[in-house]
């Protein structure tokens, strides 16, 4: 950040290896674009770190500077066509010779000169840039005893975009998760995905709801309640003892067939509701509001969600049959399956 007095404000956090610089003092995520990429620090050019406004350096910043583009010179009139030179048509007019500057700042030629003006080109020298040194100070706002600070690990889950499925989905990232406003305020931006973070019960449950539609076994489950504010998964237990169940088909009119008519349907299995859930505050009436994701980290809150899934699918997905002995009155457990 560049002030009235032109200098160049710089804060950084000083590691084991080097320093991460920037100079978004203001810790502002918004619309910033860091000048440090223009600038020569120490003589090179700072690293570009995952995030577009923080830069790494070796050393403690001494003199920086900048590439600035100098002027052209022997600004020149030079005969196009060299043959034509003669006593009263030099090869070459300096432009101080050759022109002037009128009243309205316009660069005209010399009337002695101006019926020649046609038979000659302006050229010019382009000079080398240089490196100017920049005003700035430099201010350390962190000391960490470590190597190095590293990315942010990346968290990406699709969800519902709107109550239709038919929408498609969208993505809940690391812009959606929420650091504690004290934490915002403290820490530079480059740091804070290392602090206490959280994701709400809102959230959860959009992330819980759209793996489970995703990785669902509907041989084994059925998905009973798919909403915006609820959700029930059944599990299809199958039954030791299936059998053929008889159902009257009716006329339009809801009468019986002079002789009537049945529809036979092989029942094998039965529907237990195995998980159920809304968030809160929705808290919708009869359905448990699933809890939202505190982590001291982005990483940990990452490794909790993951679990969080995994366990629920694993949950619903493992197979179960009715208990020959009871009939019923319990299930038995697939020990092949539990054991993987």
């Amino acid at each position: 950040m560049r002030n009235k007095e032109n200098i160049l404000h710089i804060i950084g956090i000083k590691t084991n290896k080097g320093y991460y610089i920037t100079d978004n003092i203001n810790n502002d995520d918004y619309y910033y674009t860091s000048s440090l990429q223009n600038y020569f620090i120490n003589g090179e050019k700072p690293v570009l770190t995952f995030k577009k406004d923080w830069f790494f350096i070796k050393d403690k910043p001494t003199i920086i500077e900048v590439m600035k583009s100098r002027p052209d010179i022997n600004h020149r009139y030079e005969l196009i066509d060299k043959s034509l030179v003669s006593e009263k048509i030099p090869l070459v007019l300096t432009q101080e010779e050759a022109t002037y500057y009128n009243e309205d700042d316009d660069l005209v030629w010399k009337k002695q000169y101006k019926h020649l003006s046609s038979l000659y080109e302006y050229k010019c020298d382009k000079q080398p840039n240089i490196k100017v040194k920049i005003n700035f100070d430099f201010k350390i706002v962190m000391t960490l005893h470590i190597d190095e600070i590293t990315k942010p690990i990346s968290i990406s889950y699709p969800v519902q975009k709107t109550q239709w499925a038919s929408d498609g989905t969208t993505d809940i990232t690391n812009g959606d998760i929420q650091h504690q406003l004290i934490d915002k305020i403290m820490f530079p931006s480059l740091l804070i995905h290392e602090t206490p973070c959280k994701l709400s019960s809102e959230q959860v449950y959009k992330i819980l709801r759209q793996y489970i539609k995703q990785h669902i076994n509907y041989d084994v489950a059925v998905i009973t309640s798919d909403y915006n504010f609820c959700f029930t998964v059944k599990k299809r237990i199958a039954l030791d003892d299936p059998y053929t169940e008889s159902k009257e088909i009716l006329k339009s009119n809801g009468r019986s067939y002079k002789k009537p008519r049945y529809h036979k349907r092989y029942v094998s299995t039965r529907l237990v509701e195995i998980f159920e859930m809304t968030y809160s505050p929705k808290n919708y009436e009869g359905y448990t509001p699933i809890f939202g994701i505190v982590a001291n980290n982005e990483k940990e809150l990452k490794e909790k969600i993951d679990n969080l899934c995994k366990e629920t699918i694993n949950m619903i997905n493992e197979p179960l049959k009715d208990c020959p002995y009871c009939h019923g009155m319990g299930v038995i457990l697939n020990n092949d399956i539990k054991n993987k």
